[in-house]
C-alpha cells in the first residue's frame, strides 16, 4: 500500500494505491513541491550496513538537517554531490548523514527518501552514502513524536495511518532505517551523532560490537534493562547518539586519546550539539559539524587528499579552525 499527501494551492489531499504485484523495482515519485520532484525505485534487498571502510578519495559529511528538505538539495547541489536533476555526480566519493534527520522540519520524508535514493545512484557509480542513526531517528522508530512537525500529525488524518506506524518494521522506510549503524569507521575516522561517553569506552566494545548490541532495540527501547550493556547505548546520558560531553568539551584530551585509540582511528566526526560553524576540538582530534540549517547557516565537512575543509551551501571551501 502506498500512501502519499498533495499540495495543489491551498488544498492538501491524500491518495491511497493498492499494489496486487511485487512492490520492489517499483518506481514511486517524491513530490517535494511545485519545483522539486523526484523518482526512486524500492529496492530489492535490505541489507544491514557494514561498520567498517577504507578511506575513499572524498568524504562530504554533514548533520542534523532536521526535514529541511531544500537545504540538504541546494549543499548538495552546490558541493557537486548531486545535479539539479538528483543524479548523483560525485563519483567514487563518499557522503555521510551523521544523524537527525528526522524532526521539527516539513520534509522529514522527502529528504528519507532522497537519501534512500543516493544510496542507489552512488553505488552505481562507485560512491557509498551513509545513514548514521541520531537521537530523533532513533525516537521516532520508537513513536516518540515529541519534536514531530504537526504537518504529519495532521497528515496521519489525510493517510488514516497513525503516525506511530510509519517507521515500524512493516513498513520500507522503517526496515531500511534497521539496516543502519550507529556509528562508522571510515579510513582513520569515526562518524557518530552524538560521541562517545567514558560508560561506553569502559565496556571495550568494538564498533562491530556496539552496533550488533544496539540493532535489535532500534524499535524496543523500553525493553532494555537498566543493567544491561544495551542500556548505555539508549540511555540519554550516556548513548552515542545522545552524549553531549565530547561536544561541550567535558572529556580531558588524555581520556579522547585513549577512546580514539580504542577504536583504531584518529580522528571523531560529531553532531547532535549546534556549532556557528564546522569547527575542531581537542587539539584537531574531534571535528563538530551540527550548524544552524533552519537559519540558513549550513556548513559540512570535506576530505579531500588527507586534508579537512568546512564547506558551506553555496559549494565555498573554508580552513577549520
Amino acid at each position: 500500500i502506498i500512501k502519499q499527501v498533495y499540495k495543489r494551492d491551498t488544498i492538501t489531499y491524500s491518495k491511497i494505491d493498492t499494489l496486487s504485484s511485487n512492490v520492489k523495482g517499483q518506481t514511486i515519485i517524491c513530490n517535494v513541491n511545485s519545483k522539486l520532484s523526484f523518482e526512486t525505485k524500492i529496492k530489492d534487498t535490505l541489507l544491514i550496513e557494514p561498520v567498517v571502510y577504507t578511506m575513499p578519495n572524498k568524504i562530504i559529511a554533514i548533520s542534523d538537517i532536521e526535514g529541511e528538505f531544500e537545504v540538504l538539495y541546494k549543499f548538495l547541489l552546490n558541493n557537486k554531490v548531486i545535479d539539479e536533476k538528483f543524479n548523483w555526480t560525485f563519483g567514487n566519493g563518499h557522503l555521510v548523514l551523521n544523524g537527525d534527520f528526522f524532526d521539527r522540519g516539513l520534509h522529514v520524508t522527502e529528504c528519507l527518501w532522497l537519501i534512500y535514493d543516493l544510496e542507489q545512484k552512488a553505488k552505481l557509480n562507485g560512491g557509498k552514502v551513509h545513514f548514521i542513526l541520531g537521537n530523533h531517528e532513533i525516537m521516532n522508530m520508537n513513536g516518540d513524536i515529541g519534536y514531530v512537525a504537526n504537518k504529519y500529525i495532521e497528515n496521519t488524518f489525510l493517510i488514516k495511518e497513525n503516525y506511530k506506524n510509519w517507521y515500524t518494521t512493516k513498513t520500507e522506510l522503517g526496515r531500511w532505517l534497521q539496516t543502519k549503524n550507529i556509528m562508522e569507521k571510515i579510513g582513520e575516522y569515526l562518524f557518530v551523532h552524538g560521541g562517545i561517553s567514558m560508560e561506553l569506552s569502559d565496556l571495550n566494545l568494538s564498533i562491530v560490537e556496539i552496533n550488533n548490541l544496539a540493532r535489535p532495540y532500534y524499535f524496543k527501547k523500553k525493553e532494555i534493562n537498566e543493567l544491561q550493556k544495551e542500556y548505555i547505548l539508549f540511555d540519554s546520558e550516556t548513548s552515542p547518539f545522545w552524549y553531549r560531553g565530547i561536544a561541550k568539551e567535558v572529556l580531558s584530551k588524555k581520556e579522547i586519546e585513549m577512546m580514539l585509540n580504542k577504536f583504531n582511528v584518529t580522528k571523531m566526526i560529531i553532531g547532535h550539539t549546534i556549532t556557528e560553524k564546522v569547527e575542531y576540538l581537542y587539539s584537531e582530534r574531534v571535528i563538530k559539524i551540527d550548524t544552524k540549517h533552519s537559519e540558513g547557516i549550513s556548513e559540512g565537512l570535506l576530505v579531500e587528499n588527507n586534508k579537512e575543509y568546512r564547506i558551506n551551501i553555496d559549494g565555498k571551501k573554508f580552513r577549520i579552525e
